[in-house]
């Protein structure tokens, strides 16, 4: 990148192609959601038509977690040396693909290999999204950027319920997964040609990002009496235990639990435990996304303004998700609305407490050029939780009922509490030696 080319791009100019790339990664991962949720908002009606059984649906949803976990490893770690560009154009062609592909499976064993092919596509988008904010948006553009992007989980979460919504009122299941991906694959077209016309400030943003990551290691090294970068050497799994991310995975296991698991046994929830049609349960599932967009918000407030780490600021997020919980318990058996609100409360106060660990808590690495890679980590770490959870769900909820699952919830949602507050004094140390980019010098000395 010549001084000229560097010079011609002005603040105002910086600024406005930074607003159309979040607003491309806005948009890519809303939709990505579309292809995500609609197999949970559809599956009563697959349920009601013999098309699936209630464990089974429980095992596709729990293959679909298990690679999509995987993967969110693995795209964590390739992230750092693939362009993120390239990673979730990838992703959105094959999530689309696979959902039209569902739409014409007929039997559950292929249902279930082509939904774990959607979720390994589905996780080539997250961890390069981050790396996206981290690289290529201007510095003061990036916690903003961390907070709004939490937007397009329930946004794209009410997409995926309202289209199930009117789709099964007028057709049937399969249809929803047409129409999903066709969502999808519009997505990728969109998120291309996007691309393309930012490709000048992309450069700019990218040479900047090496400049500045080269001067940060260049002052690292020579802090420790080294000639070599430290953020050159690092590797992901050398700053695991000395970063204390073994212990936030402790809190990450509880958010999984209740994040994912939670929302996708809800359509089935409201339908087996108040007699509701499918489509009306799939209406009725709509009210959780919308209200729990608030939750990043307002963990983030609370984080920036009195608390100042992510980890106690999860903690109060799951002490909200306990009084939700209980609400569940008390309204359960009389008032479907009252259910939704307290589920919807619930889940948003998970969403916040996922904001902080998957966006917030991630930025403290980017001075290691590791923010993608610990991104994909936490992220596998959660829906490995979320996997197992979703298929416990489903078997205690047909054993022993709605009501024991909730206590279940309860005990999760406590568990969550005390990690975050225990292990969120060590956090606080661990991420001032971050943000210092002294971690590794640290733990040698």
């Amino acid at each position: 990148m010549n001084q000229n080319t560097n010079t011609k791009w002005s603040a105002m100019r910086i600024d406005r192609a930074a607003v159309r790339l979040f607003l491309l990664c806005f948009l890519s991962y809303t939709f990505c959601y579309i292809g995500r949720h609609n197999f949970s908002a559809c599956l009563p009606a697959m349920i009601a038509d013999g098309t699936l059984t209630k464990p089974f649906g429980g095992y596709i949803t729990t293959a679909y977690m298990i690679v999509y976990g995987s993967g969110q490893l693995v795209s964590g770690i390739l992230g750092t040396r693939i362009r993120p560009q390239a990673m979730i154009g990838c992703g959105l062609l094959g999530a689309g693909l696979m959902n039209v592909v569902m739409g014409l499976c007929r039997d559950p064993i292929p249902m279930l290999l082509v939904w774990s092919l959607n979720g390994l596509f589905q996780s080539m988008l997250w961890a390069p999204i981050i790396r996206v904010f981290t690289d290529q948006l201007p510095e003061e553009r990036r916690y903003r950027a961390g907070v709004d992007i939490a937007v397009t989980c329930p946004a794209g979460t009410v997409l995926a319920y309202l289209i199930p919504a009117l789709f099964l009122k007028i057709a049937d299941w399969r249809v929803v997964f047409f129409v999903s991906g066709g969502c999808v694959l519009l997505a990728c077209g969109i998120w291309v040609v996007g691309n393309f016309r930012l490709k000048e400030y992309l450069a700019l943003m990218d040479e900047r990002c090496r400049q500045a990551r080269a001067a940060s290691g260049a002052a690292s090294g020579a802090a420790s009496g080294s000639d070599k970068s430290p953020a050159g050497q690092t590797s992901l799994f050398a700053v695991i235990l000395p970063s204390g991310l073994l212990l936030v995975m402790l809190c990450l296991i509880c958010n999984g639990s209740l994040r994912d698991a939670v929302s996708s046994w809800a359509p089935t929830f409201f339908s087996e435990q108040f007699g509701m049609a499918p489509e009306k349960s799939a209406v009725l599932s709509v009210v959780i996304p919308v209200v729990s967009v608030s939750g990043a918000y307002v963990a983030t407030w609370l984080d920036r303004r009195f608390l100042h780490n992510e980890l106690f600021t999860s903690g109060v997020m799951f002490l909200t998700a306990a009084v939700c919980i209980l609400g569940i318990r008390l309204f359960s058996e009389r008032s479907p609305l009252l259910c939704a609100v307290c589920l919807a409360v619930s889940i948003s106060s998970m969403w916040g407490a996922n904001t902080m660990f998957l966006t917030m808590l991630p930025y403290h690495f980017a001075g290691l050029g590791l923010s993608a890679s610990v991104t994909g980590l936490l992220n596998c770490c959660i829906y490995f939780a979320s996997a197992a959870s979703t298929s416990l769900y489903g078997l205690a909820s047909e054993r022993a009922g709605w009501a024991a699952l909730t206590l279940i919830w309860l005990a999760v949602s406590l568990a969550g509490i005390v990690f975050c507050v225990v292990f969120g004094f060590i956090w606080a140390r661990k991420a001032k030696l971050l943000d210092e980019n002294r971690l590794m010098k640290s733990n040698r000395d």
